[in-house]
């Protein structure tokens, strides 16, 4: 029976990109080699960052770092942009992401979807046509970041002629693509959720709060179909799950626990749900 051909979907999460890098890294080092990896948001990073092949050490430091992070405010113009954003963007934001762009581009210049050896793929939402698209070309870093242009905090990103917002609003874990071509049997998706806390009471927090339950209502039931389409489809899926607490926003102490969660995930999804494929692995390197 030949191996089984894998893809790799990564769900949009509160600063999940560290759970994600170190979910992949595990599942690489036990010898797993996705055809194609994507994601939305914070997923759309971690899927970046393993496809680009940088090594795994690399990635672990950059998803761990406060750099990377700052990197997401830190081109801001603080005055002009609350002035624009009152008075005349018709799309506001709190901060802009070319920061985030030009960390990344540092990294590995000015790399091409196209080139990549791992098959990429970043979910976003146009605000302009109402639709959604999954970036399978051009900027690497572009189609990364602009995944995760979460409305309201993050001001929109121009990229493949969109205005692009975050595309975990129609694709929490991205799969559409996926389910009609015939180089992937299996999709795997890994998801992130957070320990509950008692709902904020004081606005913006309490309103933050309500848009990511909506959120969270809309994904859930958008998954629900898309589970029932990749079964219409012949595809096999499964689910891997971490669950730890809530990352702090200006805090990194946790990010490398967080990292190794993802880890410990892989690892035990690996001797259970992938326990009866084991041709979907090569010899580790």
């Amino acid at each position: 029976m030949p191996a089984p051909r894998v893809a790799i979907s990564l769900g949009a999460s509160f600063l999940g990109f560290a759970t994600h890098a170190g979910f992949l890294a595990r599942l690489h080092e036990l010898g797993v080699r996705p055809v194609a990896v994507g994601g939305s948001s914070a997923g759309a990073i971690a899927a970046g960052l393993y496809a680009s092949g940088l090594p795994a050490e690399k990635v672990r430091q950059v998803v761990t770092s406060w750099r990377f992070r700052r990197s997401f405010i830190r081109r801001t113009p603080w005055l002009t942009q609350y002035l624009r954003c009152t008075f005349a963007d018709p799309n506001p934001g709190l901060f802009k992401l070319e920061g985030a762009v030009n960390y990344l581009e540092s990294i590995w210049g000015d790399l091409q979807i196209e080139s990549l050896a791992t098959r990429f793929m970043a979910a976003v939402s146009d605000l302009t046509t109402h639709q959604t698209h999954f970036l399978t070309q051009g900027s690497l870093a572009r189609a990364m970041v602009a995944s995760c242009c979460v409305p309201t905090f993050f001001q929109p990103l121009v990229h493949a002629g969109m205005t692009c917002f975050d595309g975990g609003i129609a694709h929490e874990t991205p799969i559409d693509p996926w389910l009609e071509d015939p180089s992937i049997d299996t999709i795997i998706l890994h998801r992130v959720s957070h320990h509950s806390r008692p709902a904020p009471t004081f606005a913006p927090l309490n309103l933050i709060h309500l848009t990511a339950e909506s959120h969270a209502c809309a994904s859930e039931q958008l998954l629900q179909y898309r589970l029932r389409l990749a079964q219409m489809h012949g595809k096999r899926v499964l689910i891997a799950h971490t669950h730890h607490e809530r990352p702090a926003l200006f805090s990194g102490r946790q990010m490398p626990i967080f990292y190794e969660a993802g880890a410990a995930s892989a690892a035990e999804f690996y001797s259970t749900a992938l326990a009866g494929l084991e041709s979907i692995t090569s010899p580790p390197v």
